[in-house]
């Protein structure tokens, strides 16, 4: 009798654990447990259940769209470069007479071309190289760097064999900084070295200092690393020392530091742009605090101490913002965003995302 109850026991035991099997079959065909209602006695053609994939987490589509987006940087870092190129651009002697008798300029190549080419008629030369000048500014606004270098070429021979000693060290200055952003770099070097030289001939100091600061960019880019940190440190530093030029030092701090991040040396550039920052605070140089904020964020970021870029990318975006400078907003949201992917801060990573999207679209 005992033999007996076991056996049932076991046979009930075997038929309910084939009825939990059963039952669990959803979790074999949709191990997500996605799909719960289907037909398991189904026998006709195709699977008994389409299993679906699960639906993307927030993070997992955050990780990708960083992802997309990480070779774009190159293009934020060379808008910067452009943003600057258009900030150095130096006027002529004339630039205001010409704002008052010109404008609103030509608005098409042809009218340019006419306009100079009838003051040149006339021996208007200054006049002519005045608005020579201005009209390869209007082509760099319009992204045109080639043909900008095409006009200032044009502009410097006009002033070749004239007295306007000052207004060609401007265009030369101006066309070696062209030839620079487009990565013509002998060209940059050469007539660089002509404009120090007219520099250091007139006694100008603050002329030469500039010049040795842009010296040093070339030579940096040329990878000649050594001569180009010595153009500054030893040379251009004590012109703005002797000068009393706060400004062109704390704009050389800029250059210098930039040089070293060029080099990865991210402890001396940091070293350098906390100098600059602390002249700039000093001197209540508003238009500088920006992007040395940011350049000390950024190698803060390389260097992977993140919450400490964190905090100084803030504040350089709190004033960008005040200066309303968007491609240094794009640039500063690019890098916040990832921060946040890196600790973990998604939701704060998704609106960097969203204003960096809103920024990129409007820039480019």
């Amino acid at each position: 009798m005992f033999n007996k109850v076991r056996v049932l026991l076991v046979c009930g035991l075997i038929i309910l654990m084939n009825g939990l099997k059963a039952q669990s079959g959803a979790e074999e065909l949709d191990p997500a447990g996605f799909v719960t209602k289907y037909n398991a006695e189904f026998k006709g053609i195709g699977p008994r259940v389409y299993v679906l994939p699960a639906p993307r987490t927030k993070q997992e589509v955050l990780v990708d769209s960083y992802k997309e987006k990480t070779n774009f940087y190159d293009s934020i870092a060379r808008q910067l470069d452009y943003q600057n190129l258009l900030e150095e651009f130096q006027l002529t002697s004339n630039a205001a007479f010409l704002r008052q008798q010109f404008q609103p300029y030509p608005s098409s190549p042809e009218k340019w071309t006419e306009l100079i080419n009838a003051l040149k008629k006339n021996n208007n030369m200054q006049l002519a190289l005045g608005l020579t000048n201005q009209y390869a500014l209007e082509t760099i606004k319009q992204k045109d760097i080639k043909k900008a270098i095409s006009i200032l070429e044009d502009a410097l021979a006009l002033v070749q064999n004239t007295a306007f000693r000052d207004d060609a060290s401007v265009v030369q200055f101006n066309l070696s900084n062209a030839h620079l952003y487009q990565g013509s770099y002998a060209h940059a070097d050469a007539l660089q070295e002509q404009y120090l030289q007219r520099a250091v001939n007139d006694k100008s100091n603050i002329d030469q200092a500039n010049s040795l600061v842009r010296v040093a960019l070339i030579r940096a880019y040329q990878k000649e690393y050594q001569a180009a940190e010595n153009s500054i440190i030893r040379r251009a530093i004590p012109l703005y020392n002797k000068m009393k030029d706060a400004q062109g030092k704390t704009k050389a701090w800029i250059q210098l530091a930039k040089i070293y991040q060029i080099q990865n040396k991210h402890t001396q550039a940091q070293w350098f742009l906390i100098q600059a920052r602390e002249l700039a605070r000093s001197r209540d140089f508003k238009t500088d605090l920006p992007e040395i904020e940011y350049m000390l964020g950024y190698s803060k970021f390389i260097q992977q101490n993140y919450r400490i870029a964190k905090s100084e990318l803030e504040h350089a975006k709190t004033l960008a913002d005040q200066e309303n400078n968007k491609v240094l907003q794009l640039a500063i949201h690019d890098k916040l965003g990832e921060i946040d992917m890196i600790m973990g801060n998604y939701d704060d990573a998704a609106e960097h995302l969203s204003q960096y999207w809103r920024l990129r679209r409007e820039l480019f």
